[in-house]
Order: structure tokens, then sequence, then C-alpha cells
């Protein structure tokens, strides 16, 4: 009898650092969507399908808390960190949302729109100062905005916001960057929020770390172990995933798709949905696969066995893909009605921030097409540069130019 190594595929099933989405995932939806691959050499559950995926992210018999586990297959040295929202489940993750939860509701989210505006606003004013030549867009839009952004909600002083692009960019890594790396950009981030928690103990503003803060010192919901790795979690998740949701969309729509850019140029009513659909169609995580779970107890997933103690990882890029869901799910279409997509997953895990990303994404969208309806990508027939072995599909650099009339 062969061994399980060579029974199944290894996975991920390649590195994933463009835009494209390996032609597998198509196979498997319709031939096997619980199928056996091989993670670390070891035997895991691949949900494909967005029925699936959205059963296995819903059901509480799938722990997020065991992931971490010694011996839990994952991604190389990504992984979340013990006592954060990643890395927990009911009853614990409910505590903890539900205090995140009073910061992050539709309404308050809603009114930073026009901070969130202010800031895209300043920034394309001085990406306009380019105009003679290519610029990266990356360096001088795309990054700074989400993080400002999260570091305003948050209470961190703007003079140390460069620090976080270099830390979270090194956490994010699964392979591209050494384990010893990745450990320090943990280390070195939980050594400031420590620092930034101790500075609003003395002197509280108006903030949501110090709400936070609050919590721990006052109510005494929170270890300040849970309050370090809150603050981590809120800035990491804040910034890297947002600014490479809006790199990666404007890179689709100028390259791939032009006619829904002047579209958009057009009629800026459209942003909303086509917000939504480039959410849907613009794959996010690098290895098409969000954190492993762990079934708790025996489940039936589409009439597949999955046994007490074994690891499944859902395929949200899939998911998202699955023409069981969706019309026509390999082309982008900015006017796609009821799209239940499933970008910030589902279940008591969905996205905490997925109200304030759709906001940036939108901003932003609305910002370029307005200020640069003639923008292009200065790539010149070259293949864009992807950052290797990340948890998220990001580019190295997107140079820009446009005209102006």
């Amino acid at each position: 009898m062969q061994s399980a190594r060579t029974e199944i595929p290894d996975f991920p099933f390649d590195d994933s650092s463009t835009n494209d989405i390996d032609d597998v995932y198509a196979r498997l939806r319709t031939e096997n969507p619980v199928s056996r691959v091989a993670l670390s050499g070891v035997p895991v559950w691949l949900v494909t399908r967005n029925e699936d995926v959205r059963f296995v992210l819903t059901d509480n018999r799938f722990s997020l808390a065991h992931s971490i586990d010694e011996g839990v297959p994952r991604l190389g040295t990504f992984a979340p960190q013990p006592g954060s929202l990643l890395a927990s489940d009911p009853p614990e993750h409910t505590r903890l949302r539900k205090l995140a939860a009073k910061a992050f509701t539709v309404r308050r989210i809603e009114q930073l729109r026009p901070y969130v505006r202010r800031t895209s606003e300043e920034l394309l004013e001085r990406l306009a100062r380019h105009h003679d030549s290519p610029v990266d867009l990356i360096e001088n839009f795309t990054a700074p905005l989400p993080i400002r952004v999260i570091c305003h909600i948050l209470g961190v002083p703007e003079t140390d916001q460069p620090l976080f692009r270099e830390w979270t960019e090194k956490i994010a890594s699964v392979s591209g960057t050494p384990a010893e790396e990745v450990q320090a950009g943990w280390r070195s981030m939980e050594d400031y929020i420590a620092g930034l928690v101790n500075e609003k103990r003395h002197d509280p503003t108006d903030d949501l770390l110090s709400v936070l803060v609050s919590a721990r010192d006052e109510d005494d919901k929170l270890s300040e172990r849970e309050l370090v790795q809150f603050g981590i979690t809120l800035l990491a998740a804040g910034h890297e995933t947002t600014k490479n949701q809006i790199t990666n969309s404007v890179l689709v729509l100028l390259r791939d798709y032009p006619e829904q850019w002047r579209r958009l140029c057009a009629d800026t009513e459209l942003i909303p949905g086509a917000v939504e659909e480039l959410l849907r169609y613009v794959p996010l995580f690098g290895f098409d696969v969000t954190f492993p779970r762990v079934a708790l107890e025996e489940v039936t997933v589409n009439g597949v066995t999955v046994g007490a103690g074994e690891t499944v990882l859902v395929a949200l890029t899939s998911a998202n893909r699955d023409g069981d869901t969706f019309d026509a799910p390999g082309t982008l279409d900015i006017e796609r009605v009821d799209n239940h997509h499933l970008a910030f997953g589902s279940g008591v895990h969905r996205c905490l921030g997925a109200q304030l990303a759709k906001i940036e994404l939108e901003v932003a969208l609305e910002g370029l097409v307005r200020h640069f309806p003639q923008l292009e990508t200065a790539l010149d027939g070259t293949t864009p540069e992807w950052n290797t072995g990340s948890f998220i599909r990001s580019l190295r650099n997107l140079p820009v130019r446009w005209t102006t009339t």
C-alpha cells in the first residue's frame, strides 16, 4: 500500500504569487470538492465549493483555537498568536469580539469616511506631483492610506506609522522570509504595542486602544496578553490586507478590464458594487486558503466524513469562483447583483473590519478614477513582480502613469 504522501497531491498547488487562480480548483469543485491534500507532508482536507466552505466557516465544530496546537500542519512559519481573535473559539472569541465590535459598528465606521476621504485626497494630490515619470502606486497611495486609517483608529502616533509596514510584511510571510525574521517582526510589534498600552494607561485618548485598556484595567475583561494581541491583530489585518486588495484590484482593472475602469470613470455610482465584485474576483490569500481549522468531533461535509482532530483548509479563492453560486464566475462584472462572496469569511470569525475595508476600497477607487481617469500601468509589457511566499498576495510595486487632458 502506498503512503499518504504519494497518494495525494501536495498543497499548496503553486506559490499563488499572481492574480491568477490554479485551474485545479475548478476540477476539484466538480469531481472532488472535499479532497485530501498533503500540507507539510501531513494529510488534510481541502474544501473548495462555496456551499461547503460556508458550512465549515459557520460550524463551531471546526476550531481555530486548536489550529495553533503543536503538530497541526500549517502554511510555513505564519500562524495566529495565542490570545488573539484569530486563534480563539467561542466563548473566549465571543468575549473578545464583543469588546471590539462596539468600535466597529457600521454606524461608527461610517463616521470614519470623511477621515478616510481627507487622507485619500492628501495622498492623491501628492501623487499628482509625480506626473512627469512613472510612479509606484503602492509606495505613494495604496500602502499609506490603510495604515494611516487603522493607526488613527487605534491611536498610534503618525511618526511611528512607517514601522508597521516592515513588521506586517514580515509576519505575513509564509516561506519568503526566514523564521527568525518573522518572529522578530512579532516581537517588535508586541514590544511596541505593550509600550503604547502603557502610554494609554497614563494618558488615555479617544481611540480604540484606550477603550481596550479601560476594559482591561477597570472591567477586567481582558488579560494583558489579550490586550496586546488585540492591538497587533487589528494593526496587521487592518493594513496588509486592505493595501493589497486595493493594489491588486487596480491592476486587474487597468490591465485586464480597462473598459470597466472607463465605466467607473464615467459613473462613480457603480463603485460600491464594483468593490463587492473586486472582493469576489481578485484573490487575496497567497495560497488560496485562510487559517486551518481542526474538527473537534466527527463531521460530515458534503458526504465526506472528517474525523475528530483532522485539519481542514477552506479555499476562499475557489469558493468565490464557484459556478454553482455565481454566473460567469471567471469574469469580472462590476454590475453584478446579489454578490454573496466570501472574501471576508462567514460566521463568528467573519472579518471584524469588513465595513472599514469596503469604505477604504470605495474611497480609494473613487479618488483614483476622479483624479486620474487616464491612469494606466507602466509595466510596458513586463510581468508584474510579486512577492513570493506570503500569506497575502502582494505586488512588490505597481508603476503607473497618466496623461492629463
